[in-house]
């Protein structure tokens, strides 16, 4: 098994793409990801017991402002906080976050022991330990794609071994089948896959000079910023000719990329049998747009 993972990321060579991106980034003073504004009076209507606690927070939280209060995650209180943070993050001013976040705490009543058994694990053993963790005992309505995002900030914060956890959503997963044809299932929480994962970041890291953590993230925001279609978008990463039109392929290809990002919070059967058509979609939209 262990050769078999060796032989494959050893043909799977850092996509020119990426090393084009780390390129402008460096040349660029390697600017911070933009930080994430959120609408505060959904996440307090949804959480009114975390009032005082929200008021908190800045109006655009960023990784760093996540990761510091997922340092106080391997308490329940602490971990119900660095969920909501690390939630907030992620979902940014998408309407639907608080109703969702609400969804998974209401419907797991140990939800924030379950967290913090998590982070605990994290700051022992590092990212996979603690997907392989959670992955024993997964947190209904919580997929793979928010579920790293909770794990990305508190092994930043929790583990002495290095950075955070790469976070492993649709926007990535679309982007290595693009550049690599490498397909990776998210819609249930599979150590194996997220174990190939981070060998195949952590092989790309090496020759980059980064850290694992940042070349996920560097993946995710040139992927955003091409696809022109969300929040995040930055112009340093966008495409060289960004006053050129999107191809009808490329718009096709966006708007299949919004849709399977819902699909990263529906139920795990829903996202299993709605990602098998969106492969498919995908398949045909780059064969009939070739060249």
């Amino acid at each position: 098994m262990k050769r078999r993972l060796e032989a494959d990321l050893a043909a799977t060579p850092v996509p020119p793409v990426l090393t084009s991106v780390v390129r402008l980034w460096r040349e660029n003073g390697e600017p911070p990801q933009p930080a994430s504004r959120w609408p505060r009076g959904p996440w307090l209507e949804q959480f009114p017991g975390q009032r005082s606690f929200l008021t908190t927070l800045p109006e655009a939280v960023d990784r760093a402002e996540a990761t510091r209060h997922a340092a106080r995650a391997t308490t329940p209180e602490g971990a119900e906080q660095a969920f909501l943070v690390s939630m907030i993050w992620g979902y940014g001013r998408v309407g639907y976050g608080p109703w969702r976040t609400a969804r998974v705490l209401a419907e797991n009543p140990h939800a924030p022991g379950r967290l913090a058994e998590v982070a605990l694990v994290a700051r022992e053993h590092g990212g996979p330990a603690a997907f392989r963790e959670l992955s024993g005992r997964p947190l209904r309505y919580l997929g793979v794609a928010f579920g790293t995002k909770y794990l990305r900030f508190v092994t930043a914060a929790q583990y002495a071994g290095g950075a955070g956890a790469p976070i492993l959503d649709a926007v990535v997963r679309r982007w290595l089948a693009t550049h690599t044809g490498l397909r990776l299932h998210i819609d249930g929480w599979r150590p194996a896959v997220y174990d190939r994962y981070v060998a195949l970041l952590t092989s790309w890291a090496v020759e980059l000079g980064l850290d694992v953590d940042t070349v996920e993230e560097l993946i995710f925001r040139s992927a955003i910023s091409r696809e022109r279609s969300a929040q995040w978008a930055e112009r340093w990463a966008a495409p060289a000719e960004p006053a050129a039109a999107p191809s009808p392929g490329q718009q096709a290809l966006a708007t299949l990329l919004e849709l399977e990002q819902q699909f990263d919070t529906a139920d795990p059967e829903l996202a299993r049998e709605a990602r098998h058509h969106l492969d498919e979609l995908a398949r045909i939209i780059r064969r009939g747009w070739a060249g």
